[in-house]
């Protein structure tokens, strides 16, 4: 399952060959929306789908359909083709769908879409973690709802750890730096990431908004204008200077989450900041060389905590479907505890619901639940906007040079901070 999270870098832009690509299937997919209730656009499995795409609670989905006299239909294509399929069919104003996948593309595709989620029941809002709506809010209207908690954890080798002289995962960024530094000798490193591609959720910018959120700082203020070059800003570009001695060289170049992984799966790094569906590639023989000596805890905190970012798998209604209220209705179903709970056992894809993470069968099956359950206590926020591919080529290039030794986090900063302005000032 490593492969899906290469997806986690390609919060970009559509590629208009990609669109070309889609278009075909979309002419085809129109006549088939209109027979049938309800239509979804949803990945392909591995990628997280729900109940009729994927198979789990296939019994409670053919109930809710006979219940809500309802029948609804799946269009599903591999990830990296689900956002220029959207795109070419929001643009041509026939999209066929009642409910789409989004995956922090909300701001981009928000006037195409219903702010539905304000209107969720309480009881399932007060069971989600408080930044879930974070990437799907837009003006303060919520217009996603996150089915699956994808967050960055620390996943660590216990056995390393021990070998340097610690009893249990570092807390604290000195107490990082200290714990990666001793766990590098023998030809290991301490730490592995992947700094290779600046953009997107996955990319280098974004590991630097997670210790941008410890240091206590935001991407934007109130005015909607950067707000980064700051104490803040420059401390969590200076903790990932720090952890560079530590660091496997090779980070600098890594391009995806994948070639990181594989770094530690082999037992040449000790830590890395990583995602929840990564555990089961960590105890699977075949992929890893560490099965049994991997753990996973939460990131150490910074001046003003633990924070992280998190993968934005969203269901969002269309604004143009004529079942506003059976949509709201399905997503809610998927959202139900007990799928919720099938959804985990079933296809490894952690639940939003935080009764569910706590749930005791949950954790037995996936370990990590625990630590991804306490990881959503404390801030989360992706800061995805429309133009989120500028804004995080823009930072990410900064920080890859600072890595790199050629500026200092404070010049990094400072010129991360001027280009990132000029990009929202053009916005209009």
């Amino acid at each position: 399952m490593i492969h899906s999270f290469n997806r986690r870098t390609l919060l970009k832009a559509g590629a208009a060959a990609g669109a070309a690509m889609a278009l075909p299937d979309f002419l085809g997919s129109t006549a088939r929306a209109q027979a049938a209730g309800l239509n979804v656009f949803s990945p392909l499995p591995p990628d997280p789908a729900p109940p009729g795409a994927a198979k789990f609670s296939e019994e409670a989905f053919a109930k809710w359909q006979a219940d809500n006299g309802a029948t609804v239909a799946y269009e599903t294509l591999a990830w990296p083709q689900l956002h220029d399929r959207m795109a070419t069919a929001f643009a041509s104003g026939a999209a066929p769908w009642d409910i789409t996948y989004n995956c922090g593309w909300v701001p981009e595709f928000e006037s195409f879409l219903s702010p539905y989620a304000d209107t969720l029941p309480k009881a399932l809002v007060d069971d989600l973690p408080a930044s879930s709506f974070a990437t799907t809010t837009v003006g303060g209207k919520r217009y996603g709802t996150v089915f699956t908690l994808s967050l960055l954890t620390l996943f660590y080798n216990k056995e390393l750890l021990e070998q340097a002289g610690f009893k249990e995962a570092p807390k604290t960024w000195d107490e990082m730096k200290a714990c990666a530094k001793e766990m590098t000798r023998d030809g290991r490193f301490g730490f592995v990431l992947n700094y290779g591609d600046p953009a997107g959720i996955g990319g280098t910018a974004s590991y630097w908004m997670v210790f941008l959120q410890q240091a206590g700082g935001k991407l934007y203020g109130e005015d909607g204008l950067p707000s980064f070059k700051s104490d803040e800003g420059v401390a969590a570009l200076q903790m990932m200077v720090d952890l560079m001695p530590s660091t496997d060289p090779g980070s600098i170049s890594y391009a995806g989450i994948n070639d990181a992984t594989n770094v530690l799966l082999a037992g040449r790094a000790g830590m890395m900041m990583n995602w929840p569906f990564m555990w089961n590639a960590a105890n699977d023989p075949k992929q890893s060389q560490i099965v049994g000596k991997m753990t996973s805890a939460v990131l150490p905190a910074g001046p003003k905590g633990s924070a992280s970012i998190d993968g934005t798998d969203a269901w969002t209604i269309v604004k143009s479907s004529k079942n506003q209220d059976k949509a709201q209705k399905l997503i809610e179903f998927y959202l139900d505890a007990e799928v919720q709970k099938r959804q985990v056992l079933d296809t490894g894809w952690l639940p939003i619901r935080l009764s569910v993470l706590g749930d005791p069968e949950v954790q037995a099956k996936a370990p990590n639940a625990a630590v991804v359950l306490e990881q959503a206590k404390h801030p989360y926020d992706s800061f995805v906007t429309a133009d989120y591919n500028q804004v995080t080529v823009a930072i990410g290039t900064e920080v890859q040079q600072a890595l790199q030794g050629s500026k200092t986090a404070a010049q990094a900063i400072a010129d991360a901070h001027e280009a990132v302005t000029a990009i929202v000032k053009r916005r209009g």
